[in-house]
């Protein structure tokens, strides 16, 4: 079937084309990034969620024992069978992106999965977005491989899964444009504004027919803020926007000397 459509889509004008195959990208990235969610609500509802419903005791137990068993298979499963697939993500698919010409291999990508589901719905404290982003520009290099593209053409592919699948994550499909242009593509006048753009809205898609309609994360409702409000609002942006230059400053700093200390 893939090498029918492959035959099908050479056929097929040069911008035709690139459009079709940003749509087959898009939508089934989007696709894996819903599946990964769902599957995280999943395992949390049926462990930690679980738990608390019962005593406390039982809770901590149940708890203590889901975040040891999953922490020690995918320890496990990273170390003995796919290194590559360990990390948040985003750096990884950096490295494949200009390294790789944007190529992802399927058994990072399927490990990924797996690996995500169990350690962040088994309770530990890594968030989905980097994982989302990994497997989803996997599963689009992926697709590209079946469709005939050569492992040096696939930055195409990694960029357009990369925007769909953080949109379909995050249901934010203006923020995976901007994240994937300035952090995977790092140019915001790149060629593949395009396709991620593209790719994103049908990431977007995926998630308003697969899943919830609302955002993934919901703010309640406020009253009417007074004037004041609106004078501490810039100081507390700066006061955050600081917080995160020196967490990243110093998570870097702090980086580099283990490198040292383990030289």
């Amino acid at each position: 079937m893939t090498k029918t459509l492959a035959r099908y889509l050479r056929k097929l004008p040069k911008k035709t084309r690139s459009i079709v195959l940003t749509s087959l990208y898009g939508i089934t990235a989007g696709i894996a990034a819903v599946a990964f969610h769902k599957s995280i609500q999943f395992v949390f509802g049926h462990t930690i969620e679980h738990f608390s419903t019962f005593s406390t005791r039982t809770f901590l137990i149940g708890s203590f024992c889901t975040i040891i068993g999953s922490s020690l298979i995918v320890g496990l499963l990273l170390s003995n069978y796919c290194k590559d697939a360990a990390g948040s993500g985003i750096p990884q698919l950096k490295l494949a992106f200009w390294s790789d010409f944007g190529h992802v291999p399927w058994k990072v990508t399927w490990v990924k999965f797996i690996a995500g589901i169990l350690s962040i719905g088994g309770g530990c404290s890594l968030g989905r977005e980097g994982p989302s982003v990994q497997l989803a520009s996997g599963v689009a290099s992926n697709l590209a491989g079946l469709l005939g593209e050569p492992k040096q053409n696939r930055r195409h592919a990694a960029s357009s899964g990369a925007a769909a699948g953080l949109a379909a994550a995050f249901n934010t499909p203006l923020a995976a444009i901007t994240f994937v242009l300035e952090e995977i593509v790092q140019d915001l006048n790149s060629r593949f504004l395009g396709s991620v753009l593209l790719a994103s809205v049908l990431g977007a898609f995926a998630v308003h027919a697969l899943s919830e309609k609302h955002p993934a994360l919901e703010i309640s409702a406020v009253g009417s803020p007074d004037w004041l409000i609106y004078l501490l609002t810039p100081v507390v942006a700066a006061a955050a926007a600081l917080v995160g230059v020196l967490f990243q400053k110093t998570s870097i700093g702090l980086r580099a000397t283990t490198r040292k200390m383990n030289r």
